[in-house]
């Protein structure tokens, strides 16, 4: 019995915190080997783990729309030389990434320059030839 009790009381904390429901999704999703710059204004920039997600108003000839971005772990960035005041709000960033397989906007960030011209970038492993690198 107390077994059972345990296990249903585990279910329930679960039900009461989704988040640690979702699973961990892989990079595949990104070709490494395409990258792309863009320059647009930052609506979000929230570093969290285990991915960042940053939301920039980029305008192109597509036109004006939002594109969400994901990015490494907020110690990664931490370690690549991003603080919490780096980026804000309102802010223009040029930003560098691995373009998603399918076409679609967005990508897996690589490396950043902030308004105030700190260029924040992430190294990617070194991997032996016909491998991907994978961030």
């Amino acid at each position: 019995m107390n077994s059972r009790r345990v296990v249903l009381t585990g279910l329930g904390l679960l039900l009461l915190h989704p988040p640690l429901l979702r699973a961990h999704h892989s990079a595949a999703e990104f070709d490494f080997q395409k990258w792309v710059t863009v320059e647009g204004i930052v609506k979000k920039f929230e570093v969290v783990n285990p991915h960042a997600e940053i939301v920039l108003t980029i305008t192109d000839d597509k036109g004006t729309r939002d594109v969400t971005f994901e990015g490494h772990s907020r110690n990664n960035f931490y370690r690549a030389g991003w603080r919490p005041d780096s980026v804000k709000y309102g802010d223009r960033i040029k930003l560098t990434y691995a373009a998603r397989k399918d076409g679609h906007d967005g990508g897996y960030v690589n490396s950043f320059v902030t308004a105030q011209g700190q260029d924040i970038g992430f190294k990617l492993p070194t991997v032996s030839a016909g491998r991907t690198p994978t961030p």
